[in-house]
């Protein structure tokens, strides 16, 4: 079941963490240590009952200046951000596929049109591809677009990953997607609901990690400034 964090709270648990982890885990990148604004994201989603099709697109709507704009914004972020973050962890950088873009879009519509959140099951060429969601809402008047949290909540999770011991988990699977080696390209989505409180990310990966295998983890999920 999908469920509300205050970021206080997760705030206060990643910090309380720092102490008993290695000494890289509080390193972070400066843009960290901004002030953001309050806000309740939705983490934790389930997996579709059936994969999400593309062909359905009764809740595509059509698009404003406005909406270019964001979603061109989001995107040059999004890429910057990821590619940041990678380059830490001996990484290629990512490149932007016109064909992710599309699809982690009408993904976005969708959950943004619906109020679900929950990973599509999409296939890219018939082969798994990486899928990293999240989404910000507020209570009353129109919810702000931060890219920048939306890299953050993802990338926190490097507190919980045990480089030593690498598996996948539901808890680090964001992190390890984002910095995973043998991805090249990327998609990224964003939409609001029709009345503005809630905004959606999608970001696609191909080729998509977390993939369960000897040594996989350890190939493609190195720790910082290796």
């Amino acid at each position: 079941m999908s469920h509300h964090v205050d970021k206080i709270n997760v705030k206060k648990s990643v910090r309380s963490k720092d102490r008993l982890l290695r000494p890289w885990t509080s390193r972070y990148p400066e843009y960290y240590y901004e002030d953001l604004r309050r806000f309740q994201p939705r983490h934790y989603y389930e997996q579709p009952v059936m994969p999400y099709t593309h062909r359905d697109r009764r809740h595509r709507h059509r698009h404003h200046g406005s909406d270019q704009s964001m979603r061109s914004t989001v995107t040059k972020e999004m890429l910057e951000l990821h590619n940041r973050h990678r380059a830490r962890h001996c990484a290629r950088p990512l490149t932007i596929s016109q064909r992710l873009n599309r699809i982690a879009q009408d993904y976005a519509e969708h959950l943004a049109a619906t109020s679900k959140f929950e990973h599509s099951g999409t296939k890219f060429e018939g082969q798994h591809m990486g899928e990293n969601l999240y989404m910000n809402w507020i209570s009353d008047g129109h919810v702000t677009v931060s890219t920048k949290a939306a890299v953050k909540f993802w990338y926190d999770e490097i507190a919980l990953h045990d480089f030593d011991r690498p598996i996948f988990s539901k808890e680090t699977g964001h992190f390890t997607q984002m910095v995973w080696k043998d991805s090249r390209k990327m998609g990224v989505g964003v939409a609001l609901s029709p009345d503005k409180r809630e905004v959606y990310f999608v970001t696609t990966y191909f080729p998509g990690g977390n993939i369960i295998g000897p040594g996989t983890f350890e190939k493609n999920v190195l720790p910082p400034n290796c």
